[in-house]
């Protein structure tokens, strides 16, 4: 039989996603090769994964009509038996329909049962996504399944990309060091520079540790913002690293402090502590599954509202991030930090 899996499309979905991957062989018996299909920017999440025998990259900048067209034409060819599609989307669903994938097993949602050989109804209560994702393949396969947090696999050329551009910036693994991603997609999730710089400093002179901020190039303004504060200590990663090379230097990091991002999951499946501010998120659902983590996170009414966009006015506005303290982040940094 051969399987193939659509992976969600955002890293920290796709991090949230290997622990399915984990199981699949022992699961899907019968399964002689399983590939990934995954956007092109998430792909590397998988190439060291022991159990994915391929990958098929979807162009992540092309037009949803071209995309799913050019994503099917990928697969139509191998005639695959089974697909397990994890993002919830019409249009992912539709790929393996058009791609002639026999069997097509997901969720029930965005009105594309009809291209699915077997819509699963979503479980009617609230579970985090690792083990919405596990639920999927109990119900495909019958069998009750034990989850387990997310792993990271990383390779050789991992850690010498990651040793790489650590070099570049003047340091190694050796040193010690922290991690700080500054600058979150959704506005709503923005803690600000001033007082991740604040953090920063702080962190820095208690432990005498570099701090290095990381994120893409977009990140890079907010970042160098923050790194002005303290030039000497604070090195500016963003758009730096590739996906896996950013994975091997938070594996050595000795803290990891950010919202619930994909750099946050990214973090805890190299088992690196955390420390996640939430806010507009809901820790219930996707904050990282790791063990080494604190969650600070703020009881108000319109909390994990999951909106990327604060719609409160006045001085409710981003009241979730505003009331999180450098000094309560700083504490919560001081139990988890590995120095």
């Amino acid at each position: 039989m051969k399987l193939i899996v659509r992976a969600p499309n955002w890293v920290g979905d796709a991090v949230m996603a290997l622990t399915t991957l984990d199981k699949i062989k022992s699961i899907m018996t019968c399964a002689e090769t399983v590939t990934v299909m995954a956007r092109k920017a998430t792909s590397p999440l998988f190439k060291n994964h022991p159990d994915v025998d391929e990958i098929i990259k979807i162009d992540d900048k092309c037009n949803p009509f071209l995309g799913t067209k050019r994503s099917a034409g990928l697969i139509k060819a191998e005639k695959f038996d089974v697909g397990l599609i994890l993002p919830p989307s019409l249009s992912a669903a539709l790929i393996f329909k058009l791609g002639n994938v026999s069997k097509r097993f997901g969720y029930a949602t965005d009105k594309r049962s009809l291209l699915l050989t077997r819509a699963i109804e979503e479980p009617a209560e609230a579970m985090h996504r690792v083990e919405k994702y596990i639920y999927l393949l109990e119900k495909i396969s019958g069998k009750k399944i034990k989850s387990h947090n997310p792993t990271v696999y990383l390779s050789h050329d991992d850690i010498s990309a990651g040793a790489e551009d650590l070099k570049q910036a003047g340091l190694n693994y050796e040193d010690k060091y922290i991690a700080i991603a500054p600058r979150a997609i959704g506005e709503s999730r923005r803690w600000g520079s001033n007082k991740y710089g604040q953090l920063a400093v702080r962190l820095s002179e208690k432990y005498t540790v570099k701090v290095f901020l990381v994120g893409t190039a977009n990140d890079s303004d907010t970042a160098e913002e923050i790194r002005a504060i303290a030039p000497d200590t604070i090195v500016n990663l963003c758009g730096q690293t590739s996906l896996m090379s950013a994975a091997a230097i938070l594996s050595f990091a000795k803290l990891f402090v950010g919202n619930d991002s994909g750099l946050a999951h990214l973090a805890g499946g190299v088992k690196c502590p955390l420390v996640v501010l939430s806010g507009a998120d809901n820790p219930q659902e996707t904050s990282p599954m790791c063990d080494d983590k604190t969650v600070i996170i703020k009881d108000i009414d319109c909390i994990s509202c999951v909106k990327n966009k604060c719609r409160n006015k006045g001085e409710e506005f981003m009241l979730c991030m505003k009331l999180i303290t450098v000094d309560e982040v700083f504490d919560a940094a001081s139990k988890r930090i590995k120095i």
